[in-house]
């Protein structure tokens, strides 16, 4: 067993209760809308706080490339102000497992004890237009916020 499989299985029930609420409302948009902005939460005094982002754009439509910097400037920030022992970011990714490229949810994880997961739970629509979700893929990678660093 490796220290990150190890650290995973103390923490599990904190990537848990930071990834449900993420792929609920995820799922809950792309049934409804068909797509959604990167959403965040952070796990803070035992608490998931869900955290949206909103911003105004030249021609009033904002994008995942407008809405994730500010999350993660939020994440960062609020990671700085409370005690936070976890952050989730979720988003519309492509991937390509068994070389195919299909859709996926993607949540990235970052636990202040050190370990940074991202989850990916697939997605496509069937015939009669309807999203069917596939397994969730998991991986252990480097982090991306480091919301707990002194920088």
């Amino acid at each position: 067993m490796t220290d990150e499989e190890e650290l995973y299985g103390e923490i599990k029930p904190d990537v848990r209760a930071l990834a449900q609420p993420l792929f609920e409302l995820s799922e809950k948009a792309l049934r409804e809308r068909g797509s959604f902005l990167p959403h965040a939460a952070a796990l803070t005094e035992g608490k998931v706080r869900l955290v949206g982002a909103m911003c105004n754009t030249a021609n009033g439509v904002a994008n995942s490339t407008h809405i994730k910097p500010l999350l993660r400037q939020g994440l960062r920030s609020m990671a700085h102000e409370r005690a936070v022992t976890a952050i989730g970011v979720a988003e519309t990714v492509t991937v390509t497992p068994d070389g195919q490229s299909q859709q996926a949810i993607k949540v990235l994880l970052e636990h202040h004890r050190g370990l940074t997961m991202a989850l990916y739970l697939p997605f496509a629509h069937d015939i009669s237009g309807d999203i069917k979700f596939g397994s969730t893929l998991s991986m252990f990678v480097p982090p991306e916020m480091n919301p707990w660093d002194e920088d």
